[in-house]
């Protein structure tokens, strides 16, 4: 019997505090304003071009506008191009090479860049780039054969110009 009645005492206070707490946040509840955030309910086209020997398929792509937001309340408002593929080479890959590109309204390229998927990202890093380090001294993971993986891009809104859609190019599987 004593031990029910401590248990209740102790279960009553966690719940008196958890609900303290939950209602007292209610009032600490507040929005971020980013004025400088392009329409995010807006969906941005996008296109995809993978040459027939290039040993992937596309799952998915998709392009959006989103911030990071400092301490200070200042944002960064950056445009995200993000997706999934499949190796189906019939061999492991040790890395794809995208080129993300934004297009005018006339699909003309206004700004362009490269990156990797996931698993590779490391390939960015000065070491690699400046041929400091090897492919191998990289330790890449391998993506598998029908072993699926991401790919993401950022393009930060103080760097470039305005665009309409976007392009994905797959530039070398290896």
């Amino acid at each position: 019997m004593f031990l029910r009645k401590t248990f209740m005492k102790r279960g009553s206070f966690a719940a008196v505090c958890t609900l303290t707490l939950l209602l007292g946040l209610r009032f600490l509840t507040f929005a971020i304003d980013a004025p400088d955030l392009p329409d995010a309910s807006a969906p941005v086209s996008g296109a995809f071009v993978v040459p027939p020997d290039a040993g992937i398929r596309i799952l998915s792509h998709r392009g959006e506008w989103s911030a990071m937001f400092g301490t200070e309340g200042s944002n960064d408002p950056f445009f995200l191009v993000t997706g999934e593929y499949e190796n189906t080479s019939g061999k492991p890959l040790t890395y794809v090479k995208f080129q993300f590109e934004l297009l005018n309204d006339a699909g003309v390229v206004v700004t362009r860049d490269y990156g990797y998927n996931r698993k590779a990202e490391a390939l960015r890093e000065e070491e690699y780039e400046s041929g400091k380090k090897s492919l191998q001294e990289m330790k890449i993971e391998k993506v598998a054969v029908g072993e699926k993986d991401g790919f993401r891009f950022f393009f930060f809104k103080a760097d470039i110009p305005e665009f309409h859609s976007y392009r994905i190019r797959v530039l070398e599987g290896r």
